[in-house]
């Protein structure tokens, strides 16, 4: 009777162990896919329909357990809202073999080696406010097709030579804005010969150190408005010959050597308004005869020698306003397709 009695009870705490496991995972129907957490870890995604874009959003979720995806041909994915994830694994993104992109933003994601290579086809990967403060070696390994990278809007400090190290060749545009960067070592940027624009907006830069840039022929958009540069030197921009637009705005930048933009003959846009600069000197912008607009307003120039703008054959506007100039008149600079000068 006693062994009876212990069967029954046995049955009865099984069934009970079963009922408490189920209470505590909640799974609910987003478009198609059937969503399972349990106690903020996401444990378990499914597909009952086709679908290609998933938004798992306002689940408070601070994990994604390995193996949670079954196979989905899911596309788009995102846990950009209304979740503080910080626990993710290699494995977490297992069964995404068709992803495309992949949005984690305003979480507290922690980055580690070969995070994402699971993601074959990923071609998008925004981290923005994650309160991301290093990139270690290899996190960006075996994302062969990504092409956009948003790591903007959070705590990095420094870009080492092994940041991006297996990060595909493909990439295009690279977002490092509004960080706290006060350092990029030379070679951050070696394996990305296609990369198109590059965002360093909003960080703490003092100088750009020599061959930083080395190699981004393709480069057509250089953003690194907001920092703290003092200076442009002659080997700051060297080699960036498919440059259009360069802004360098808002800095402290009291002194441009001569020959600092001398490789830049595609250069369209250069903005150096709100630096510190006093004076423009002749030779100062030796090489940009595409220059169609040069903004120097809200510095303190108030010298501009003789044939400070000589060989500007293309630029049409020019502004020079709020500085401490007196008497300007644009037929002291020999710019014959000016049409704009502010002053």
């Amino acid at each position: 009777m006693l062994k009876s009695y212990l069967s029954v009870l046995s049955i009865v705490l099984l069934f009970s162990t079963i009922g408490r496991s189920q209470e505590q995972q909640t799974c609910r129907q987003i478009k198609g896919y059937k969503v399972c957490d349990k106690k903020g870890t996401l444990v378990d995604v499914s597909q009952q329909e086709f679908g290609e874009t998933l938004e798992i959003h306002d689940l408070n979720l601070l994990a994604i357990r390995e193996n949670t995806f079954k196979n989905l041909t899911t596309t788009k994915l995102s846990f950009g809202l209304g979740n503080k994830i910080s626990a993710v694994k290699k494995k977490s993104f297992k069964g995404l073999e068709k992803l495309e992109r992949l949005d984690l933003d305003s979480n507290v994601i922690s980055l580690s080696p070969n995070l994402f290579s699971e993601l074959k086809q990923l071609h998008s990967l925004s981290l923005i406010f994650n309160k991301i403060s290093e990139i270690p070696k290899d996190t960006f390994a075996d994302l062969s097709n990504l092409m956009w990278l948003y790591l903007g809007h959070n705590d990095i400090e420094s870009v080492n030579k092994d940041s991006f190290s297996g990060l595909s060749s493909s990439l295009t545009f690279l977002w490092l804005n509004d960080n706290k960067i006060t350092s990029i070592e030379t070679g951050a940027f070696s394996q990305m010969p296609e990369l198109t624009r590059l965002h360093l907006e909003n960080n703490k830069l003092t100088s750009i150190q020599p061959g930083v840039l080395r190699g981004l022929h393709k480069l057509d958009g250089l953003f690194v408005e907001e920092n703290e540069l003092n200076s442009v030197s002659k080997n700051d921009f060297k080699g960036l010959i498919g440059l259009r637009i360069l802004n360098l705005h808002h800095n402290q930048i009291a002194s441009i050597e001569s020959g600092a933009f001398s490789d830049l003959s595609q250069l369209e846009q250069l903005d150096l308004r709100k630096n510190q600069l006093t004076r423009v000197d002749y030779g100062v912008f030796n090489g940009l005869s595409n220059l169609k607009r040069l903004d120097l307003s809200d510095n303190k120039i108030a010298v501009v020698q003789s044939g400070a703008f000589a060989g500007l054959s293309a630029l049409k506007t020019l502004i020079l306003a709020n500085n401490k100039l007196t008497d300007v008149d644009r037929k002291d600079f020999g710019l014959t397709s000016l049409t704009i000068l502010y002053t």
